[in-house]
């Protein structure tokens, strides 16, 4: 299922490393199976020339497990060719001694001969013969041992288990295949990351009988089928998926949706797997829907019309997920129609909108989300739209009635748009509303960007925004004051000098002090010098 499981990277058929975990010590030297051959051992001539069977068998099993390796190879090919009737000795002797790869070896040489033996002594072995038989049983990948393997997945060991499941993977093919699953349904969380690691290695390099198990008649089956497709990135399970997307279980659909999302990336004409995903947006079971969301959000800019068409004309539901998914996407084709949406009677799609064009949202969208700001349900997240592309149309945070009660609100959204907006707000210093230049002197007072001193220092002989333009340079600090004190100095009118001498005692330095006490005893107006001495 989404997020019960991270497959690791695919690799070859089920490696030793992984069955090894659990192996027991005396099998841990069986990881490689030789295939070499020795000749003219003088210690294996000896052997065969022992006077009877029983004791050549004997003979070459020591040969077999002693220290001269060229002579064990020669021992090794001379037993294979003895048949079935030394595989009991072989096993049983395995077991003992530190050369039991070498005995294994001499088994898998053996082949289809040594299947049944190896079968009948697992009847009556102990835990750690019965493991080492089964990993035989898959090096030999005869398909008569299936059904022996297959029974030892309901043994209760876990060593056991596992060792059966990764046999049978060895041999491959769709019953075997189905059968772990199988397993993989009834496992607990102990050897399930195993079994899945297994399924997706062996897949690796034989996908159609995991493709196959997509049409058991176990859901369950069909359900973790669909979920190891994902981690393979072979696209033949492409339209399997699709198609399971129609499977009367919903697991079954929600991992088809979740593997297809996995594979995105690598689908070329993936309009008619968007249209499919863009389908289970309306699934009556909701996680269905919610990953089918997810899934054709990384189809990307493929997806795009086919969601928009899904939020004009679904019911109000499916909406909100296309809404989601094309949130996702972030693709500039889908503002028109979450523009249109932003005036929807259902406060869920309104909302699903507004969220949208944060990630969306041009300059076209900043007249409808000034309008947003009219909604409560919608204010938050129009305001954090706003503050993306507002810098873009800032003219129309200005465009409202005398008592709009989002102006507040406006005025806030360009402070936080800050030093994009500056050139702007220095333009409206200028304007011929006496309200618009008194909110640009605020506005450029809150930003503090030293850029704005210029043009607040001219506009100090405002009479209606002066005090503002002052209080502006005051929050500026240095840059700020130092033009207070070069306006003071100049003495242009007594007006400007006079918000001069009010920014100047908003400073609160000692420069300031000392010129806001010079204008007391200079000869200003008597109006200033009261200001100033207050």
């Amino acid at each position: 299922m989404p997020g019960k499981r991270s497959p690791r990277g695919p690799g070859p058929i089920v490696a030793l490393g992984l069955v090894l975990c659990l192996a027991p010590a005396a099998f841990g030297a069986m990881r490689t199976i030789p295939r070499g051959r020795a000749q003219g051992s003088e210690a294996v001539r000896r052997a065969v020339a022992a006077p009877t069977p029983e004791g050549r068998v004997e003979a070459l099993i020591r040969v077999l497990t002693g220290d001269d390796l060229p002579a064990a190879l020669e021992a090794m090919e001379v037993l294979a060719q003895m048949g079935p009737r030394v595989v009991p000795r072989l096993v049983s002797e395995m077991r003992r001694t530190r050369n039991n790869w070498l005995i294994g070896g001499t088994l898998v040489r053996m082949g289809p001969e040594a299947v049944g033996p190896l079968v009948e002594l697992l009847e009556e072995a102990d835990e750690p013969t019965t493991v080492d038989c089964l990993y035989l049983l898959g090096e030999i990948q005869d398909r008569r041992a299936v059904p022996t393997l297959i029974r030892y997945l309901e043994d209760p060991r876990d060593q056991v288990r596992l060792y059966a499941v990764t046999s049978l993977l060895q041999i491959g093919g769709p019953r075997a295949v189905e059968a772990v699953l199988g397993r993989l349904v009834r496992e607990g969380k102990g050897l399930s990351g195993l079994i899945v690691e297994a399924l997706l290695r062996y897949a690796q390099s034989d996908v159609e009988p995991v493709i196959q198990a997509l049409t058991s008649p176990n859901p369950r089956i069909r359900q973790e089928a669909a979920y190891l497709l994902g981690g393979l990135g072979d696209l033949r399970a492409v339209e399997p998926l699709v198609a399971a997307l129609e499977d009367p279980e919903p697991r079954v659909r929600e991992n088809a949706a979740f593997s297809l999302g996995k594979l995105a990336d690598r689908i070329e004409d993936a309009a008619w797997v968007v249209d499919a995903l863009a389908n289970r947006l309306a699934d009556p079971d909701e996680v269905v829907a919610e990953v089918a969301r997810a899934a054709v959000a990384r189809f990307g800019r493929a997806a795009v019309d086919r969601l928009v068409d899904v939020c004009r004309t679904a019911p109000p539901e499916v909406k909100v997920r296309a809404l989601n998914a094309l949130r996702h996407i972030g693709d500039p084709g889908a503002e028109g129609v979450m523009i249109d949406l932003l005036d929807h009677p259902v406060r869920a799609v309104r909302v699903a909108a507004v969220a949208g064009l944060i990630e969306v949202g041009t300059g076209r969208a900043v007249e409808p989300l000034l309008n947003a700001l009219r909604d409560e349900d919608l204010r938050w997240f129009a305001g954090l739209a706003l503050e993306r592309v507002g810098a873009e149309n800032p003219d129309l945070f200005f465009a409202s009635s005398p008592g709009d009660p989002t102006m507040s609100l406006r005025f806030q959204i360009l402070e936080r748009l800050g030093t994009a907006v500056v050139p702007f707000l220095a333009e409206k210093l200028r304007d011929e509303n006496p309200g618009r230049r008194a909110a640009a002197c605020w506005i450029l007072g809150e930003i503090g960007d030293p850029a704005a001193v210029p043009d607040l220092a001219a506009a100090l002989d405002d009479p209606q925004a002066g005090w503002l333009a002052a209080r502006a340079l005051a929050r500026l600090g240095e840059p700020g004051c130092d033009a207070l004190l070069r306006v003071l100095e100049g003495s242009r009118n007594d007006r400007a000098a006079l918000q001069a001498v009010e920014g100047l005692a908003l400073c609160d330095t000692p420069e300031a002090w000392d010129a806001v006490e010079g204008a007391v005893a200079a000869a200003l107006p008597r109006e200033a010098r009261v200001r100033a001495a207050v």
